[in-house]
């Protein structure tokens, strides 16, 4: 029988350090919505491709296929966060007019594979494919068979598709671009996500055609664009007076200079908010983003260095 580990928490080292934390932290309200997959209820200054990607997408409320859509822009320019915030908006608005409408978003370099792409398929039409032990051609012809099977008019999501046509060749968007000439009853639309704006000459004329029939190219956000961004979150994030203003500007300015990636204006914010926090401080400072700043890009470095290993 294995023995349970008594710990004595009155002079322990962590057991000072949990009951700081939990006795004194006064810096974070919530810091989760400062987290890259967190979706706000307003996404500002993205209205207008909000807009232009719900006429896109909204064809399939009364049982017409949408058009394939291919988003481009650099990191942190609101891709994602937009096209979850459309998609989830138009299934919740499907179930109000009984349309069978369902959206599957797939993270392409996460899951690293047609294998796992296509089981994430299957997963959102209730279809579970174990997690290895079938050809990819099995698990696409389940995936179109249960499809099939019902009337559903499904958008797939590809996020950083670019990664897996990369290293894995574009057999899977052929597949997927041709699966409507096949299905009787149900149909798929494609939203492919690209942080590579050059991305198009990896793929074979036929896939490029058909998966490029709408385009939507997201700019880069602004200082003050970024600003507002931040301003947003902070109010759900941080306690009331626990962020001073120079540490917002400095957030926006440094990820500004970055192409205008909101990511990094997030990050920043959260790790500076997270060094006050250990620290002890109650509010968060310009040095504590300072602070933030070297420590993201030492992670960077070491991420660059176990690339080229």
């Amino acid at each position: 029988m294995e023995r349970l580990r008594v710990f004595h928490l009155d002079d322990d080292v962590l057991g000072n350090v949990f009951r700081r934390f939990v006795n004194n932290s006064k810096v974070f309200k919530d810091r989760e919505v400062l987290r890259h997959d967190y979706i706000p209820e307003k996404l500002p200054h993205r209205e207008e491709q909000i807009r232009l990607l719900g006429e896109m997408v909204a064809p399939v409320l009364k049982g017409a296929r949408c058009s394939n859509v291919f988003i481009y822009g650099k990191t942190g320019t609101g891709k994602t966060a937009v096209t979850k915030y459309v998609l989830e908006y138009l299934e919740a608005t499907a179930k109000e007019y009984n349309a069978p409408v369902k959206f599957c978003y797939v993270n392409c370099r996460m899951v690293g594979s047609e294998y796992r792409v296509f089981a994430s398929l299957c997963q959102s039409i209730g279809l579970h494919i174990p997690f290895t032990g079938l050809s990819v051609g099995e698990v696409f012809e389940r995936f179109r068979k249960r499809l099939d099977a019902g009337k559903t008019m499904l958008i797939a999501a590809l996020d950083e598709v670019d990664s897996l046509v990369k290293t894995r060749g574009d057999a899977l968007l052929y597949e997927l671009t041709r699966v409507n000439e096949t299905l009787h009853n149900s149909k798929v639309s494609l939203i492919g996500i690209s942080n590579d704006l050059r991305f198009k000459e990896f793929l074979d004329p036929r896939v490029l055609s058909s998966l490029s029939e709408e385009e939507m190219v997201f700019r880069p956000y602004d200082a003050s664009e970024l600003r507002n961004i931040l301003l947003e979150r902070a109010k759900l994030a941080f306690h009331e007076g626990a962020l001073s203003e120079g540490a917002l500007s400095i957030c926006a300015a440094l990820a500004a200079a970055e192409h205008g990636d909101a990511r990094r204006a997030l990050d920043l914010l959260r790790v500076a908010g997270e060094i006050a926090e250990r620290s002890g401080a109650n509010r968060v400072c310009e040095e504590h983003v300072r602070e933030a700043e070297k420590h993201i890009e030492r992670n960077r470095v070491v991420e660059a260095l176990k690339n080229l290993t």
